[in-house]
């Protein structure tokens, strides 16, 4: 098999780290690119900035539990699942971390657990806190601790799983969705999971195992007998092939392409199980990689709702209320703490439909005609991306288009909208020059015609 696809990338005169592969980077593993993140990446080059993606600031961690803590029941009721939505997309927007964040999301739509069955958000809360400090460690560790995560088990009726009377949907979801996929199993093998998890329950908001329901008798699973319990099957998915596989697939569509080749998913599995499922080291090397930085990769994907709108804010340095920015996400299809069912959202083509389209370009609209704002009011700083006694059309728009599109934009598209600046009567150029409210407004609407373009929905 070519190690080709994972060789590190070598950043040369005619294939520098530029801003452009920056921007890639830092969109695809967090939310959004502001202009001085990626000049900052292209100056400390790829691989610090790849290793500072996984630095943890625990003084900003502190301060956001301090802060959670301090307006629960106050200022908010976190028993409200919009208010923990807006809290949730709150930190994605603020994060110093946002790989982890990032992470996150995935997890959450990859062990996919909606509050609408689970009707309890401080569960809610507490599994998403679980897949954020386990985000990128080794699989094995994320998957039991989800395993005996009570949310999970309202979820997928691990409370009615007894001796006497075996549930297999955790089992079942747990070969099928979570690790080695349709086709890796046979009905024999969900039926002896599901024996084995038989008694693992919860105590109100902890795990609790209730031996008098576990059945400890024999078992054969996936071609090995003995009297397994949960954690012996986990540790027997973990060994499988399959299961490199299927998660490794699964970080290369999200991260950097929507549809892998299959010997570049091969290739990926090899590197995930030598790093014995090691999420942090499989990405680090996913990043530096020739694959992640080819053209290929390059704008593949469709921005989720998340990374569209949190990305916009960041990448624009709005500030925008957790609840608006909730519910963009929301309109757009995507709702924290919801997923549409077991899958988790299916993503990519399916983000864009009639509805999502204006939804996309309302939100657009909204955020390019925030006003400056003061304090910590709502707003956005134009002149923080095109400054005040900028008035060439042509310099405004390249300044947009490189903040935003790191210049990926074609040229008659710039062309158009540079036009558009002084479009109107005869005096509309000498009022776009002398007028600098006129000025600004006409750049804002410009700033919204690049957003909703099909380009600004490639990620």
């Amino acid at each position: 098999m070519s190690a080709s696809h994972f060789a590190p990338f070598k950043s040369s005169p005619s294939r520098p780290f530029d801003r452009k592969r920056a921007a890639h980077l830092l969109r695809r593993a967090g939310f959004g690119a502001a202009p001085e993140a990626v000049e900052e990446a292209v100056k400390r080059g790829l691989e610090e900035t790849v290793g500072r993606l996984f630095e943890i600031s625990a003084e900003e961690e502190t301060e956001y539990q301090r802060t959670f803590r301090a307006i629960n029941g106050h200022l908010a009721n976190f028993g409200d699942r919009e208010v923990l939505q807006s809290w949730w997309a709150y930190r994605m927007a603020t994060t110093r971390t946002p790989l982890r964040e990032k992470l996150t999301l995935f997890w959450h739509g990859h062990f996919a657990t909606s509050d609408e069955k689970v009707e309890n958000t401080e569960l809610m809360h507490a599994q998403i806190e679980t897949l954020r400090l386990l985000a990128w460690g080794n699989f094995r560790d994320l998957v039991m601790a989800i395993a005996r995560d009570p949310a999970m088990l309202v979820w997928l009726d691990g409370e009615s799983n007894t001796r006497e009377h075996p549930n297999e949907n955790f089992a079942r979801e747990l070969m099928e969705l979570f690790t080695c996929g349709i086709g890796h199993y046979s009905e024999k093998d969900v039926q002896a999971a599901a024996r084995a998890f038989t008694g693992w329950g919860r105590d109100g908001t902890r795990f609790a195992f209730r031996r008098d329901q576990h059945d400890d008798g024999p078992k054969s699973f996936l071609g090995k007998s003995g009297r397994f319990d949960g954690t012996d099957i986990i540790d027997l998915l973990m060994h499988q092939p399959a299961t490199s596989r299927f998660l490794a697939r699964k970080l290369l569509r999200f991260f950097a392409h929507p549809e892998p080749a299959d010997d570049v998913v091969e290739e990926a599995a090899g590197l995930f199980d030598r790093t014995r499922l090691d999420v942090k080291w499989f990405l680090r090397d996913l990043f530096l990689s020739e694959y992640f930085h080819s053209e290929t990769c390059f704008r593949a994907r469709i921005s989720s709702p998340a990374e569209l709108v949190v990305g916009t804010v960041r990448t624009l340095g709005a500030r925008w209320p957790g609840a608006e920015i909730v519910g963009r996400m929301n309109a757009m299809g995507q709702e924290l703490f919801a997923p549409p069912n077991v899958k988790g959202w299916d993503g990519e083509t399916r983000w864009i439909n009639s509805s999502t389209w204006s939804e996309r370009t309302q939100f657009a609209d909204t955020i390019s005609t925030l006003e400056c704002g003061t304090g910590l009011l709502p707003g956005f700083d134009l002149s923080r991306i095109v400054p005040s006694d900028m008035k060439d059309t042509v310099a405004i728009v390249g300044r947009l288009v490189s903040v935003l599109m790191q210049d990926d934009l074609p040229a008659e598209t710039t062309t158009k909208i540079a036009a558009f600046l002084i479009d109107g009567d005869g005096s509309a150029a000498e009022r776009f020059r002398d007028d600098e409210a006129f000025r600004e407004e006409k750049t804002r609407a410009a700033l919204a015609m690049i957003l909703s373009l099909p380009e600004s929905q490639a990620y």
